[in-house]
């Protein structure tokens, strides 16, 4: 079972709520911390009062409450940028260094490679008409969990959050997620947004975990390059953005993973999605 979880105190939340409801139909099946449960097919919708980023062991605590145990948490979210920029994001949680916005300090969330590649590949899809930038982001804020878990999100202030056409796009792509096989990577450079490794997982077979950006790299580098390898299940490659960093640091950093027993791959070597 596959759990999505929609906040009330945001209006992007509500706003992806809404559509999956009207895409798809759903049965009420009990409740979660006195809000209704919705089932369809594979999927169960659950609400919380309070925002997402603060809420650690949703997982546990509805596997406490309900006795069903999530394989994947799926956050629908709101997306905060100072910059302005209408997108729409997926990423994965989880905390480099200190946890200024959910989690615990130093303490990545396990990631679903496939479906988490797979769901920006969707938006992707079902945002072609629309005026969104669709990427990746890199992995960041709580809350803190032990399932699988990745948010998606709009972006990137309160105009964003209620367009109803945005809301429909994702609500879409989380319905359209399907698990496909095929190789699977850590990566590492970049900026946040990740658009170098965001192009090659939209064009070639490859699927991520954690996308360590540049900016963390210098932060306890190897405990929590170690954590994104164990907490990225099936990870046999390493994907470097190279041009985001020096090429002393890429030496370093493709022996370190080689010595672990992941290969760093190029775009050039991957199957293509064409």
């Amino acid at each position: 079972m596959w759990l999505i979880v929609i906040s009330k105190n945001d209006t992007a939340s509500l706003n992806i709520s809404r559509n999956l409801l009207d895409l798809a139909d759903w049965d009420t099946k009990g409740e979660f911390q006195g809000n209704p449960i919705l089932v369809h097919e594979n999927f169960t919708m659950a609400t919380i009062d309070d925002e997402h980023l603060e809420h650690d062991n949703v997982d546990l605590e509805f596997f406490e409450s309900t006795g069903i145990r999530p394989e994947i948490v799926i956050f629908a979210s709101r997306h905060r940028s100072e910059s302005g920029l209408r997108s729409l994001t997926v990423h994965t949680p989880g905390n480099f260094s200190t946890a200024e916005l959910g989690g615990k300090p130093e303490a990545l969330v396990p990631s679903c490679p496939l479906q988490f590649t797979c769901a920006l590949r969707m938006l992707k899809d079902t945002s072609q008409k629309l005026d969104y930038k669709v990427s990746f982001e890199a992995t960041h804020h709580g809350p803190y969990l032990e399932t699988p878990a990745f948010y998606i999100e709009i972006g990137s202030d309160e105009s964003c959050w209620v367009e109803e056409a945005a809301g429909r796009a994702i609500a879409e792509a989380i319905l359209a997620i399907k698990h496909e096989e095929e190789p699977v990577a850590v990566g590492v450079g970049g900026g946040h947004y990740a658009p170098r490794i965001t192009d090659v997982a939209l064009q070639s077979k490859l699927s991520y975990g954690h996308i360590n950006p540049s900016y963390a790299l210098d932060r306890n580098k190897e405990k929590m390059l170690e954590e994104a390898i164990e907490k990225t299940p099936g990870a046999e490659y390493v994907y470097f953005h190279r041009k985001a960093m020096k090429k002393s640091q890429y030496r370093e950093l493709g022996a370190w993973f080689e010595a672990r027993g992941l290969q760093s791959v190029s775009q050039k070597s991957l199957e293509s999605r064409e």
